[in-house]
């Protein structure tokens, strides 16, 4: 492995570097995403239950935060409750700007996975081209006579940079695609959230928008 390595040339560096941070990136997102799921709490049950025994729906959001301090969807709860005798404008503004704030938090670095996915293709193409550029120069520098030995070890050491690159862009396109699915379910679920608070609460004049 080490000696095709060495063979693929310098753009193999670069594409060994992405591949260290994309891999650093998916292990991080993965352990973030694990950390701060739902799991299977219900929190709308949850929070009814906690006000029947405190009286008081800031107490039983207190409450609910003390036993869910990993939730995602916990500043959401936290921020309903405390904007919950505001006007309905104010109310939806801050709920509004809280769960884009959340769905911010769980996008982070997600970008960089994109972006690593296009390069590392690319990146491995390039360095297929000058591979194959070095080849049909030594084939030009013996006068076009067809050395079929030298032609396909160069082409075969050419595309091991493009292998290279694909095999990095995969699997991190996948997890990209993976990781934007579950903030997508998580961005669904707040405004689910949200509304079963409302229906909970008797909270009207709201606008789900998260």
């Amino acid at each position: 492995m080490l000696s095709l390595f060495r063979q693929g040339g310098w753009v193999m560096y670069p594409l060994l570097a992405f591949s260290v941070i994309a891999l650093t990136v998916i292990l991080e997102r993965a352990v973030f995403y694990f950390v701060s799921r739902a799991s299977s709490v219900r929190p709308v049950e949850e929070l009814t239950a906690l006000r029947k025994e405190c009286g008081d729906w800031k107490a039983a959001a207190g409450h609910f935060a003390e036993k869910r301090k990993r939730a995602y969807f916990l500043p959401l709860v936290a921020t309903y409750f405390d904007s919950l005798d505001e006007e309905p404008q104010l109310f939806e503004e801050r709920l509004f700007a809280q769960a884009k704030e959340i769905v911010i938090v769980n996008e982070r670095h997600l970008s960089v996975l994109a972006s690593i996915a296009s390069i590392a293709t690319l990146l491995g193409l390039f360095g297929t081209v000058l591979g194959m550029i070095e080849v049909f120069q030594k084939l030009a520098a013996l006068g076009g006579r067809a050395d079929v030995t030298l032609l396909s070890s160069g082409i075969w050491v050419a595309l091991l940079t493009t292998a290279f690159g694909l095999l990095i862009a995969i699997p991190t396109l996948l997890a990209h695609h993976y990781f934007l699915r579950i903030v997508s379910g998580r961005s669904d679920y707040m405004e689910l959230l949200i509304a079963r608070l409302n229906m909970l609460t008797g909270k009207t004049g709201t606008e789900n928008r998260t």
